[in-house]
Order: structure tokens, then C-alpha cells, then sequence
């Protein structure tokens, strides 16, 4: 009797291709979704034998599926799918009858990826089983776009060196020199090729003194005062402000669900945790001993100064 292939729930190793010296076109990723096809009831639904265990068409129509959702524009080769699947087999069979299987840490191996496969299955299938109200998306929805940015900005700068260069530059354009001239002309920055132009921004996106400088400019301003931040000092010209379209709370169910979920599944481990049996052993370890002569402390007198105090 012909056995059915179990290489819907096997990986193709990376090295097979140079270990045989045959190209392959499928990545693990895409043997991994062989997962999800149906062992195949119908003789008719077998495509290929491999030394009597049959490869059926659900397992070949996985493969072609998860590569076709790859995202790759090249042409998907029926035929060329197949004959990878048909080497895997044939890995497979050849490493089986190896004894792989039964040596200690090929074991381990296993029972530790049985492990892991068991609890991120029951991981998934528990938050998916939780039950998230539409008041509490909603709720989660208003949290997340209370701290979203409701204007951004168009701003050009000229950043300099020094407070006195900045003053300078103010000065110049006070007696009408063109700002996005004089940004290609003085500005230090990777904008002033471009006249200093920064495009369309919002404050997170700055560092906080540039950002509250923008804020409490109106268009067409330019700064009175340089801004300094840790590149350097700052002249600021804001050209325009609009309003920020917030997202729709429908676009972002998925994330919203998938973020009460995490911290619904958190609530529940913590709860698992403090009804449970658990006990920590693991100790402190002791701090070493100073070795003698040694002072405790380096900020006794004698010590080194403390840095940032000279």
C-alpha cells in the first residue's frame, strides 16, 4: 500500500538545493503552508508517487497559493513547484532512513518545537475565543487617537553653529534677503541644498524645542529668536499648517482587536500566575568584595571628582 506524503508538516532545508546541486524555487514559508491542505481522499487527487507515498493536489494547490501571496511579479511554474515538493520527499525519506529520528537531541528537538507549536496554537485559539465588546473598541479606539497629532507642518530652517551666526542670519533676512537662498547659502544641514526645506511634518517627528517653536508659529513667520537643539541653532521659516485626517475607527478594528487581545491574554497569564503554585529560586548574586585597600566609595575625599562637575 502507498503512504501519503507528510511533507505538508516538513520544511524544506535551505542547503538541499546546494547538497544536490539543484536549484529550488520553494522557501520554508512556502512548504510551511502545505500545512493547511487536506490529505486527499481520491486516488484521482493524486499527482505524484514517490517510492510509493503519494504527494495529492491539495498539497500542491497550498504551495501554489502561499506563492502566489509571496508578493513575487515571476511566473509560479506548476510543474516546477511540483518537482521541489518531489525532491523534498525524497530528503525526507532519505533522512528518515538515516535514524535521525532517534538520536537524543534530534529528540529534543522535536518535543521542544511540539512544545512550542502546542502553546502558540492554544495562544491563538484563546485570544481568538476572547470576547471584545464594540464599546471596547471604541474606547480603545479614542485612547489611541488622543495622543495623534490633529495639525502638521510645512517649515524650511537654516541651521548654523553658533547663537551669533544664527542672530546673523536673522538680521540678514530682516533687511530682505530671500530665506531659501540664504538656507543654501549658510545652512550646515542636509536641507540646504534644498533651501532648507523640511516638507510636510509633525511635531513628534522634531525634536521637542524645534517642534514647540513650529507650534507657536503662524504661516509665514519665521522665528525672532534662534532655537537651539543638539545639532546646532536654528532660524525657522513655517510656510503652511493643515489639519491631520485621523484614521477611521472601522481601518483600525484589526489593530485595536488585536491589541485588546494581547492585553486581555496579559490579564489572564497574571491571573494564572498569582493562583498558582510558583516558586523562585533563583538567588542574588552577592556583590564581590572589595579588595583591600580598595576605598567603598570613589566619591569620598580622594575619590575621583564627579563627571559633568569641573
Amino acid at each position: 500500500m502507498r503512504k501519503k506524503s507528510n511533507m505538508r508538516n516538513k520544511i524544506i532545508p535551505a542547503v538541499i538545493g546546494s547538497l544536490i546541486g539543484v536549484s529550488l524555487t520553494l522557501s520554508s514559508s512556502l512548504l510551511l503552508a502545505a500545512d493547511e491542505a487536506k490529505p486527499a481522499e481520491d486516488s484521482t487527487n493524486i499527482i505524484a508517487i514517490v517510492n510509493g507515498v503519494d504527494i495529492d493536489r491539495s498539497t500542491l494547490d497550498a504551495v501554489l497559493e502561499m506563492a502566489k501571496r509571496s508578493g513575487s511579479n515571476a511566473p509560479i511554474d506548476e510543474r516546477a513547484l511540483l518537482a521541489d515538493l518531489i525532491l523534498t520527499e525524497l530528503a525526507r525519506q532519505e533522512a528518515k532512513k538515516s535514524g535521525l529520528a532517534e538520536r537524543d537531541d534530534v529528540k529534543a528537538k522535536v518535543a521542544n518545537f511540539e512544545d512550542k507549536l502546542i502553546l502558540n496554537t492554544w495562544m491563538q485559539e484563546k485570544a481568538a475565543a476572547l470576547d471584545i465588546s464594540d464599546d471596547e473598541l471604541k474606547a480603545a479606539y479614542e485612547a489611541r487617537i488622543a495622543d495623534m497629532p490633529r495639525i502638521e507642518y510645512k517649515a524650511r530652517h537654516i541651521l548654523v553653529k553658533s547663537e551669533d551666526e544664527a542672530k546673523a542670519v536673522i538680521e540678514e533676512l530682516k533687511g530682505g534677503k530671500d530665506f531659501t537662498e540664504l538656507a543654501r547659502e549658510k545652512s550646515t544641514g542636509p536641507s540646504g541644498p534644498m533651501g532648507g526645506d523640511l516638507g510636510w511634518f509633525k511635531p513628534q517627528s522634531m525634536v521637542q524645542p524645534f517642534a514647540e517653536a513650529v507650534i507657536a508659529m503662524k504661516p509665514g513667520d519665521v522665528s525672532k529668536e534662534p532655537v537651539q537643539t543638539q545639532f546646532g541653532w536654528h532660524v525657522i521659516k513655517l510656510e503652511e499648517q493643515r489639519d491631520v485626517k485621523l484614521p477611521e475607527l472601522e481601518t483600525m478594528k484589526p489593530q485595536l482587536r488585536r491589541q485588546l487581545e494581547q492585553e486581555k491574554m496579559r490579564e489572564y497569564m497574571d491571573k494564572l500566575q498569582a493562583e498558582s503554585d510558583v516558586k523562585v529560586l533563583l538567588t542574588e548574586k552577592a556583590e564581590p568584595a572589595p579588595a583591600a585597600g580598595e576605598d567603598k566609595d570613589d566619591t569620598e575625599e580622594g575619590g575621583d571628582s564627579a563627571p559633568g562637575t569641573e
